[in-house]
């Protein structure tokens, strides 16, 4: 019986492992290199790197380089290399367990991380592309016949060191020190980076120890005595120009090594940690306290435990980012897995020797046995390739501008989106003809697009186009959608009017997009046939697919696939600026049917800062701005307290604020009684209507209305919040009675916050925007005149709270004098 056991029943791993057949664990393959290693190079760490180990440390004795000779015999040095130069061509995961594994076996925990720093020297003289270096060098290294390392270090920027490179006709002349050069006093070569005088680049030259001028020196340090750790001082060392790896920004060179080297280095500390975990839980085994055995004590086992714990969170970390070698994504200059995986693995290696050192008493602090020397070692691996100061320093500063590039990117593609509307009310204006209805906004627009509304040329091209435009929408909105899009403006027109129809069409395809689906699909990559499935005829899906990729809303990868712009994920996943975006482009749309059929307005709804616009801004005031209002979140918790809402868009911004401030009643005005539903959450709303009738509901859907709405708050409301949009106050006049009004129903210290349109500063958009307000029944009040009202009613602390240029909305609070 298949999944169940011999007693005919389901078990639990039944159920919950749901691993395909054939599939392998990342753990798996690691074990199964990690075998690997253990059979081609056990012996030789244990036969011919370990013997010695202790008094070449105690001695400060480097490794000789013949252990070198004999691992490329053995093929060790070239694991990782290309076939191509003799080497095995394994990727850097595989390395990355092999060094583990051969830093676990060693005695001498230098010894795998000088392995690598050669590997890897390698790797540069092989990137520099040279044949004479590539031919001169790179056949000793894979044999260990020579050994190389790299210096960069010089506690400077590396655009401040004092290691200097001077071209005097075909020679250069080197001249400064590199320290802390991890086998400086046997390696037979170097990469050395210096700062070019003349251009103050960074570039890297290879040197070798014999060249006049060069002078390796010891250096003395806590551990890794059997590193060879030195400086090498350079004096007018005279170098022919073929000896220069990277002719200009050796830096991004630099960066790369460190990237892998960080990784690597993390796999020698984990390798020594499992070493040193394993040793110490040997040498507390046969001993006894008190007729039993310490291992068997339960501070013991916790100490042990902990000691586990730490070296498999290592692993996770170090595997992590030794995985992510193999991603042709990976950032080539910073790998922030590699930074992190380093830092933990030295932070955890750390803890380990305090535990080891507690566990092994007085024998710890001894010389003769391994685990003082573990200590100090472990402190010279976690300088290597950046102080842990220096790596939280540069995952900082990563994290930093990842994530203001990420909202620039954010920002930036929901500019995109609103500037395409920008065509689309030119062409609306332009095709209005001569109606006094708004005339003074269409006659705004016209001019900020450069238009002449006196020619008739085009008009009847435009005409057309739209009114195939408004078709599309309304069949897609009926459920009849067409096969195929309908022909744009691609040939129609020239100059200004093709640019201004491309972003016309660029806005349809949009708003039609989101409003079925299509768009938000997009998040992940899709063919044709995967986008349009269950949505859309392919035809059209095809069509409104390649005009996305015209206006730059939506790209292409690799394998043709089609993918929303990056920046677009925010409002396509869904939440409160989802909404608000969706708002956005149906109400463009919108806006545009009603200047062309002459409709009335359909609700406030539709105003800047109300409807779907509502949800954000709700959210924002209660995650971003509750703890800038100062005594708002206490004024909240008084009992009797309200929140106030004069959106008058038919109660969705009085639900919004209900759903983000639960248990305080929402007093919702209201022109005329909408009708009661239900709504999730624990938010109550209270309607109140110009007619004066109420009604008290856990929720309501909202209902059309008529009218002029006045939104007036009355003195005794106990409001400790007022929402006041600005947008759909008809004049100065009453803004400055709604916000009088406001003020007087809020409670002594209340706060009263207004939406208030925010229109682009490019000139079209501006236009555009007071055109599209217009239509909506609102207007963009004038500048400072929201700021005057407020202050004129006795308003204190009166300010720009917050705003969002991408979404067209600030906040402007005032407080009421306590």
């Amino acid at each position: 019986m298949t999944g169940r056991g011999a007693t005919g029943r389901a078990h639990a791993a039944d159920v919950m492992n749901r691993a395909a057949p054939g599939n392998h664990t990342l753990d798996a393959e690691i074990e199964r290199i990690r075998r690997e290693a253990r059979r081609r190079f056990g012996s030789f760490v244990l036969d011919i790197a370990n013997p010695g180990s202790h008094f070449r440390n105690k001695e400060c004795r480097p490794l000789d380089n013949r252990v070198f000779e004999q691992a490329g015999e053995l093929g060790l040095m070239g694991f990782s290399l290309p076939t191509e130069i003799g080497g095995e061509g394994r990727d850097k995961l595989a390395w990355g367990v092999v060094v583990e594994e051969i830093a676990r076996l060693s005695r001498d925990p230098g010894f795998a991380v000088l392995l690598d720093i050669s590997v890897e020297i390698t790797e540069l003289i092989l990137s520099s592309g040279t044949p004479e270096l590539i031919e001169t060098y790179v056949p000793d290294l894979v044999a260990g016949r020579r050994f190389g390392v790299q210096g960069a270090y010089e506690s400077r920027d590396p655009y401040d060191y004092h290691s200097t490179a001077r071209l005097e006709g075909d020679v250069w002349v080197l001249n400064g020190a590199k320290r802390f050069l991890a086998g400086a006093r046997f390696a037979d070569l170097f990469v050395l980076f210096l700062r070019d005088e003349a251009s103050n680049d960074m570039l890297a030259f290879l040197v070798e120890k014999d060249d006049p001028g060069v002078t390796p020196v010891h250096m003395d340090t806590m551990g890794m005595h059997t590193m060879g750790l030195g400086q090498v001082i350079l004096d007018n060392v005279r170098l022919p120009a073929a000896r220069l790896v990277w002719r200009a920004d050796a830096l991004s060179e630099l960066n790369t090594y460190a990237r892998i080297r960080r990784t690597m280095s993390a796999c020698g500390v984990l390798g020594a940690l499992d070493g040193v975990i394993e040793n110490c839980v040997e040498a507390l085994n046969p001993r006894k306290r008190g007729g039993r055995r310490v291992l068997e004590y339960p501070n013991v086992e916790r100490s042990v435990g902990e000691m586990r714990m730490l070296l498999q969170s290592a692993r996770a970390s170090v595997y992590r980012a030794l995985d992510g070698t193999r991603s042709p994504d990976r950032d080539p200059y910073f790998d922030e897995y590699a930074t992190v995986a380093k830092h933990h693995a030295s932070e955890c290696a750390l803890r380990v020797g305090q535990l080891v050192m507690s566990l092994q008493g007085g024998e710890a602090y001894m010389s003769a046995f391994p685990w003082e020397r573990f200590m100090r070692d472990i402190l010279g691996l976690i300088s290597g390739q950046g102080s842990q100061e220096m790596l939280l320093l540069q995952l900082g500063q990563r994290t930093i501008v990842g994530l203001e590039g990420k909202r620039v990117r954010e920002e930036a593609a929901e500019r995109a989106v609103s500037k395409l509307a920008d065509g689309w009310w030119a062409l609306h204006a332009s095709a209005h003809g001569d109606g006094e209805e708004f005339a003074d906004a269409v006659a705004a627009v016209v001019s900020a697009a450069g238009l002449d509304a006196s020619e008739a040329d085009g008009r009847g091209a435009v005409a057309a186009l739209l009114e195939r435009a408004h078709a599309l929408v309304a069949a897609v909105r009926a459920g009849r959608p067409p096969e195929a899009l309908p022909p744009g403006p691609e040939g129609l027109f020239e100059g200004r009017l093709a640019k201004l129809a491309a972003g016309a069409w660029g806005l349809l395809v949009c708003g039609v997009a989101n409003e079925t689906g299509l768009l938000a699909r997009l998040l992940e990559p899709c063919t044709v046939r995967e986008a349009a499935e269950d949505l859309l005829p392919p035809g059209l899906a095809e069509g409104l697919l390649d005009a996305l990729v015209a206006a730059s809303v939506v790209g292409r990868d690799g394998e043709g696939r089609y993918v929303a712009d990056e920046g677009l994920e925010r409002v396509l996943i869904g939440g409160p600026r989802a909404s608000a975006f969706a708002a956005r482009l149906r109400r463009a749309l919108d806006g545009g049917a009603r200047l062309r059929n002459g409709k009335p307005v359909a609700g406030r709804e539709s105003l800047t800062g109300c409807g779907g616009e509502a949800a954000p801004l709700a959210d924002v005031l209660v995650n971003s701005l509750l703890g800038r209002l100062e005594g708002l979140p206490e004024l909240l918790d008084r009992p009797g307290a309200q929140v106030g809402c004069a959106a008058g868009d038919g109660g969705r911004s009085a639900v919004e604020l209900a759903r983000h401030i639960p248990f305080v009643p929402v007093l919702a005005l209201e022109p005329e009684p909408v009708a009661m539903g239900t709504t999730e959450g624990d938010g109550e709303v209270r309607i109140r209507t110009d007619d004066g009738t109420g009604s008290t509901g856990a929720g309501f859907a909202a209902g059309d209305f008529k009218g002029d709405f006045k939104g007036d708050f009355k003195e005794g409301d106990r409001l400790a919040l007022a929402w006041l949009p600005a947008a759909g106050l008809s004049g100065p006049e009453q803004l400055r009675a709604a916000v009088t009004a406001a003020m007087e129903a809020l409670l002594p210290g209340g706060w009263l916050v207004l939406p208030c349109p925010l229109p682009p500063k490019r000139p079209l958009g501006a236009a555009a925007a007071h055109l599209d307000l217009a239509l909506a029944g609102g207007r963009t009040p004038a500048d400072g005149e929201v700021e005057g009202a407020l202050t004129a009613a006795g308003l204190g602390h009166v300010r720009t709270a917050w705003d969002d240029t991408a979404l067209g909305v600030r906040l402007i609070a005032a407080r009421r004098p306590a």
